[in-house]
């Protein structure tokens, strides 16, 4: 587990997806994105929108520019917004912007959760796991994971998942390890994905299944995976790809092109033909 998981940001004012190859309608679309990002900046200033305020935080915090990130996050913090405090939380857990502080990070991680925030429940428990910047206590970390997961966050799933795996701080269990892994990925959580994919790739408490585990680790990789996990995926595609032969390699990147259409649609339970339980 990482303190650098993939979170979800959560519902913004605006979200675009500029597929078209068209330049009219790409500068069509990109004006209206100008006008959009314009009334965030507007709402954001007037002092009484932390939804914009949090929305312009994420979009200094995805350029780069850190310490305008923080600015925004913390305005909208005084508003109680608290997923503006769960990436205060984030920013020094990772050095992001400011200098590393896991103590400050765990404090603001209680103020999310407290406020609302599952993420920042489910952040909580990795620090409680490692010991960062709060005393080493696993069960405490388990007790958070699955408070999170009981409301379904995905993170706090593939975190729990994580455990019953390794057999750390709980009794080892695969099959439990496998369910929460797959409700993890069916919310489109890739790294939960990657996972998933390595069991029946490794043939670890289920019958090896190359076909299904290349589909969902290629999927993941499709949409985008955390850097650390990079390395990994590709050793188990690879290791996947060497038995299968060419029709079910076919069928296998099938499949992955069919796992990325039904999660980037948004159907529900997009795994399900792929891993049942």
């Amino acid at each position: 587990m990482s303190i650098a998981h993939v979170i979800g940001i959560g519902s913004l004012l605006v979200s675009f997806a500029i597929q078209s190859a068209n330049a009219e309608g790409f500068g069509a679309a990109q004006r209206q994105a100008d006008v959009t990002e314009q009334k965030i900046y507007r709402a954001a200033i007037d002092g009484e929108n932390p939804a914009a305020m949090y929305a312009l935080g994420v979009m200094c915090d995805e350029e780069g520019k850190g310490a305008e990130a923080l600015r925004w996050y913390q305005l909208a913090a005084r508003h109680r917004h608290a997923e503006s405090m769960n990436r205060i939380g984030d920013m020094y857990a990772q050095a992001r912007g400011v200098p590393q502080d896991y103590v400050a990070a765990a404090a603001w991680y209680r103020r999310a959760a407290d406020h609302g925030s599952l993420g920042a429940v489910s952040n909580l428990a990795t620090l409680y796991y490692y010991g960062f910047g709060v005393p080493q206590r696993y069960a405490k970390a388990t007790q958070l994971l699955k408070s999170a997961v009981r409301r379904g966050d995905a993170p706090a799933q593939n975190k729990l998942g994580a455990m019953y795996e390794s057999g750390v701080a709980v009794a080892r269990d695969l099959t439990l390890a496998k369910r929460l892994y797959l409700r993890s990925a069916e919310q489109g959580y890739t790294p939960a994905m990657v996972n998933l994919g390595l069991i029946y790739i490794e043939g670890m408490g289920v019958r090896r299944d190359d076909v299904r585990g290349y589909a969902l680790v290629a999927a993941a990789v499709a949409m985008g995976i955390p850097d650390q996990m990079a390395r990994l995926a590709s050793a188990e595609i690879s290791e996947a790809s060497e038995r299968l032969d060419g029709r079910r390699m076919a069928e296998a990147q099938f499949r992955a092109r069919r796992l990325v259409a039904n999660v980037s649609s948004g159907e529900p339970g997009p795994l399900l033909p792929l891993a049942r339980r």
